[in-house]
This record gives structure tokens, C-alpha cells and sequence, in this order.
């Protein structure tokens, strides 16, 4: 079904209810949880490869030199365009598994990561700042950031296609892809807007992903019981986090 259990992870993380850290107090979402049992729902079956993301071993999943084929990824555009087309095997139809795949809706709303742009309250070039960032994220024109962006143009023509904050603009533009055999990916990618929420991100959450994801793993591979691998989760945030849990 999936590489490894890191690709659902994300679609459990970013659809939770509440983030980890709640009035200061570790907190585990119900919905967070149960990744314990659907990871080893995939371990127990087979349903994986057992990867873990970031690896060589995915990266031969999305090429399908791995030990199985591979349904799908869960991820935003940027998984498309910047990981799995650049570890496909190939770089046009035919090749590896270049331009097998396709985007279809995910049987939860999700979002994995963002893009951010700040300015110092205190600069010395206010008016031309506010310019700047108004081209990039208010300019719906053709000639704004986000269009050139989603279009591939910043830099010329054939640049790489992305998904922008702008339904306008993605709407008004060609998502088409060749990796994904000729589909329009901002068809999916408008509508998925909608489901790009952070109200339950906390400035915690790359420390506590990486212990939780660690004891999960611990836990399917039959290291320890359910019940220990929380309970470490639990000391391990505390011993090195400014939170308490229960």
C-alpha cells in the first residue's frame, strides 16, 4: 500500500484535532495515537516495505526497484515535483516509473509543511519590503511570483510546475506534468487548499515527531509493549522539553 508507515504519518499528524503541546502540557491526540495501531496494522500485513522516509530504500519505492510495488505516497506538490520525479528511474514516460503516476483525493484532508516569508518590523526599506512581499503573495497577475511559480516560468519557460497559496492563480494555470502521464495536478490541488490548516502546528513539533515516530517504530517491530512505547514517549518529552504530561 505504502513505502512505510512515515507515509501516512503526515495525513495522521496534519488532520488531528489538537497539536502536541496544549497550555503547556504534552498532549496526544487521539487521532495521533492510533497511528500505533495503524503502523502496525501495515507491519503485521505486509501492507509496507518498512522504509523509512528520507532513505535510500524509499527513494527505490517511488523508482519500484523495492522489495514490492507501491500504491501511492501521501504528500503536497512539492513531494511530486522535487522528490519523487527526481527518483523515478527516469526523466520522461517510459522510464522507470516516470509518468505512472497520477494525484487523487486522499481519504483525509491534510498538509505537510509551508512556506513562510518575513520581514524585520525595524528595516529601513519599508515601502519597497511591502512592495516585495505583495508581488509574492498577493500578485494574482502573470506576472507575479505565484503565477510564474505554478507555471514553471520564473526563470524562463520549462522551469518546475508547483502548487502556489493562490487558488486564482492555480486555477488560471497549466499544472500539466508529464510525470503524472499528462494530468492536470492543480485539479486536485485547488480544492486541497481548503484543507491547510496550523492551528494545531506548535514550535515543538520536529523534536516530539522524531521520538513519537521512533517509539512507534519500536513498538511495531515488537521491541515493547503499547502501553511502554507511550510511556517512554512521555519521559523522553519531559526530560528534555519544557512541558509536563499526565
Amino acid at each position: 500500500m505504502v513505502s512505510g508507515d512515515g507515509d501516512i504519518w503526515h495525513a495522521v499528524e496534519n488532520s488531528s484535532d489538537q497539536g502536541w503541546v496544549v497550555d503547556g502540557k504534552l498532549t496526544i491526540d487521539p487521532k495521533r495515537e492510533a497511528f500505533l495501531d495503524l503502523s502496525k496494522q501495515l507491519k503485521d500485513n505486509g501492507y509496507h516495505n518498512d522504509t523509512q522516509d528520507w532513505t535510500d530504500a524509499w527513494y527505490a519505492d517511488m523508482a519500484g526497484t523495492g522489495d514490492k510495488g507501491i500504491f501511492g505516497f501521501f504528500g503536497p506538490a512539492w513531494l511530486i515535483n522535487y522528490v519523487m520525479a527526481g527518483n523515478s528511474g527516469g526523466t520522461k514516460p517510459g522510464e522507470g516509473t516516470y509518468g505512472d503516476w497520477a494525484v487523487c483525493d486522499p481519504p483525509v484532508g491534510f498538509f505537510w509543511g509551508g512556506t513562510w516569508l518575513l520581514a524585520n518590523k525595524n528595516g529601513a526599506n519599508k515601502d519597497a519590503v511591502g512592495k516585495f512581499i505583495d508581488w509574492v503573495t498577493l500578485d494574482a497577475s502573470d506576472t507575479g511570483l505565484q503565477y510564474m511559480w505554478a507555471n514553471g516560468t520564473l526563470n524562463g519557460e520549462g522551469g518546475t510546475k508547483d502548487a502556489v497559496a493562490s487558488a486564482a492563480v492555480m486555477a488560471k494555470s497549466d499544472g500539466t506534468l508529464d510525470f503524472l502521464g499528462g494530468q492536470n495536478m492543480f485539479d486536485y490541488f485547488v480544492p486541497a487548499n481548503d484543507y491547510a490548516n496550523g492551528k494545531n502546528l506548535t514550535q515543538y513539533d520536529q523534536t516530539i515527531n522524531d521520538q513519537w515516530r521512533d517509539q512507534v517504530r519500536q513498538y511495531t517491530a515488537g521491541n515493547k509493549s503499547r502501553e511502554d512505547a507511550i510511556k517512554d514517549f512521555k519521559s523522553a518529552i519531559t526530560d528534555n522539553l519544557d512541558v509536563t504530561a499526565d
